[in-house]
């Protein structure tokens, strides 16, 4: 085993950065060497399509990289710009020393995550969200040891990584001052990212002074709550990205909020200087694109809620499952209908090293067998009668850089399974009127209602796409598994601004739930649509009691009360009241009383005309 390295502090670091890297080096001895191995560079039509992928973050990055790129060629150095899963986008810098970079893959269509480059000042800074020097004999592979490099984060409005800013140079030429250059630009990179927002922006500062640690910023929604802020804006207010994103401004800052210079004040009275600015004008809307049949449409849109948070009982498949994805491991999650697969799919997308790519979603059980070859890999302008002119990229390559996730992949035809294995073994797709085959890289996960195993047996699922899908196979419990089932049911109608009495709880948790999540929240939104006051919910309430688990019918009861008619004028009189008491209590604000509701928006609109 390698012998840890000596680690090079400059004046007035702290020791915490000697044990990342010692950390980083314990956490590359546990990797297959074989993941090590010198890499070959992105062929360039696939590097051209994670350029495209990450273009907004290039082009306002772009002032930044032409600044540090003039100081890296006097310096003979190099300044790079990664995506967030580590592969290198763009070089600047000195010809002379990109071309001993090279020698080690240091360029642009390589990755340099940890678990791909060992430790170095990309692949650390990305795993540990913080700027990072990594110098000489400190990387974990020794022909890394000619350089020096200086890396750090860019962050979006929320937290999230967007990419890696890294000035590189040879090891035998440090400079103190470097990583500090580099964490500013990258500071100033976000900046000019959360400032193109569609939102509005407060721009402050502490106190009168000059401003020495940068522009605080704040993005604020309709409501006045705070939907992104930088990193200067979470020191200024002494605060971390989840704990503000979602609160209202005002819980933060005392004074009035005007589109000029006002007095602000923190809630420690610490004067602040302010101004509220309008956003950017939007962009012309483009023309709209006729879009795949509904079941088999990609999607790669955030979704209209944001994701509930994962409990105790998937977060150790989550954590499971991004360290399988960011090793190149496919993941299979198997469990009944309605166990969250899909929700823990885009979780796994959102904490993952692909979270900046697409996430896109095909259902393989609705896939027409007549479309799936110009549905799945594109075709080029013209291959058909009745192609659009322009071409398609096709689901599989709109994944690029992303995560593709294969939803009821046991229902797919045979026939379609044998292409499907094809591309997944060559990673390549070759598009109808083409001849020639475009590289691909995504994540790959994969979900089934099913035992593949038993459709294998049976001869209905190819044993070698089974195990191509495989990798890292995990199993979602049913609801009625869960040892804190009455509890769980019990938080989450608390959610809903409802309580449920210990009676209740209990039937409800002698319930099978054939529909697991999925029937549980419909019958909790039902009742308090049902009982929208502050009366707790009793067993009397449900009709009929739910039946012992080995006992219940084939039809999920309906749980509605024995003492209300449940035709539909009495549920649209209750609904109605509903809505009125969450709209007074929001005072009018629609989007307020949706959340109350546990609603969308559009709904809440569409039920009130």
């Amino acid at each position: 085993m390698q012998t840890p390295p000596t680690i090079h502090l400059a004046p007035g670091a702290r020791p915490q950065a000697a044990t990342r890297v010692h950390q980083s080096w314990a956490r590359c001895a546990e990797l297959d060497p074989a993941l090590l191995a010198d890499p070959n560079p992105l062929p360039r039509a696939d590097l051209d399509l994670r350029r495209e992928a990450h273009q907004h973050l290039m082009r306002l990055a772009e002032p930044s990289l032409s600044a540090l790129g003039a100081l890296a060629d006097s310096a003979h150095s190099v300044v790079l710009l990664a995506d967030a899963s580590g592969l290198i986008l763009h070089e600047r810098g000195s010809h002379s020393f990109q071309d001993k970079a090279r020698r080690v893959a240091l360029q642009p269509g390589v990755s340099w995550a940890e678990p791909a480059r060992g430790t170095n000042a990309i692949g650390t800074a990305l795993h540990d969200g913080r700027a990072v020097r990594i110098h000489g004999a400190e990387h974990f592979l020794a022909c890394n040891s000619i350089l020096s490099c200086h890396a750090a984060p860019i962050f979006s409005a929320t937290g999230d990584i967007l990419g890696i800013l890294d000035l590189s140079g040879p090891a035998d030429d440090m400079h103190d001052y470097v990583l500090a250059l580099v964490q500013r630009m990258a500071r100033g990179i976000a900046d000019q990212i959360l400032g193109a927002s569609p939102l509005r922006r407060l721009d402050f500062r502490l106190g009168q002074g000059p401003e020495d640690d940068g522009r605080a910023l704040l993005l604020l929604d309709d409501d006045a709550r705070i939907a992104g802020a930088n990193e200067a804006a979470l020191r200024a207010l002494d605060a971390d990205w989840g704990r503000l994103i979602g609160t209202p401004c005002a819980q933060w800052i005392d004074g009035p909020l005007h589109a000029r210079d006002t007095a602000l004040h923190r809630h420690d009275g610490r004067p602040l200087t302010g101004r509220l600015i309008a956003p950017p004008p939007a962009p012309a809307r483009p023309l709209a694109v006729p879009q795949a049949p509904r079941a088999a449409r990609a999607d790669a849109r955030p979704a209209a809620r944001p994701l509930p948070e994962p409990d105790a009982v998937s977060s150790p498949l989550l954590d499971q499952a991004v360290r399988a994805l960011d090793a190149g491991l496919a993941v299979l999650l198997c469990g009944e209908t309605g166990t969250g697969k899909e929700v823990l799919s885009r979780h796994i997308h959102a904490r993952s090293a692909w979270r900046t790519g697409p996430f896109v979603a095909i259902n393989c059980a609705a896939l027409p067998e007549h479309l799936v070859e110009s549905e799945l890999f594109g075709y080029e302008p013209g291959a058909f009668t009745g192609a659009r002119r322009e071409g398609a990229r096709g689901l599989l390559r709109q994944a690029q850089g992303g995560v593709l996730f294969l939803d009821e992949i046991g229902d797919m035809p045979l026939a379609l399974q044998t292409r499907l294995l094809r591309v997944l073994q060559e990673r390549e797709v070759q598009p109808l009127g083409s001849d020639k085959r475009v590289p691909l890289e995504f994540g790959l996960v994969s979900a089934s209602h099913q035992d593949l195993k038993a459709l294998v047996a049976q001869g209905r699922f190819r044993a070698d796409l089974y195990y191509r899908l495989q990798d890292m196979p995990l199993h979602l419990p049913p609801l009625r598994k869960r040892p804190d089932l009455a509890a769980f049911m019990d938080e989450a109608y608390r959610a809903l601004g409802g309580t449920l009495a210990g009676d209740a709880l209990a039937a409800l948790a002698r319930h099978d739930w054939p529909g697991n999540y999925r029937e549980l929240f419909s019958v909790l939104r039902r009742l308090r649509c049902q009982y929208p006051g502050p009366e707790s919910v009793t067993a009397g309430d449900l009709s009929p009691d739910p039946a012992p688990p080995d006992d219940i019918p084939d039809a999920a009861p309906s749980f509605q009360p024995d003492h209300r008619s449940a035709d539909t004028a009495d549920l649209r009189a209750l609904e109605r009241q509903a809505i009125e008491q969450a709209l007074h209590a929001c005072q009018g604000n629609v989007s307020r009383a949706a959340r109350r509701l546990g609603i969308h928006r559009s709904t809440l609109y569409r039920k009130l005309q």
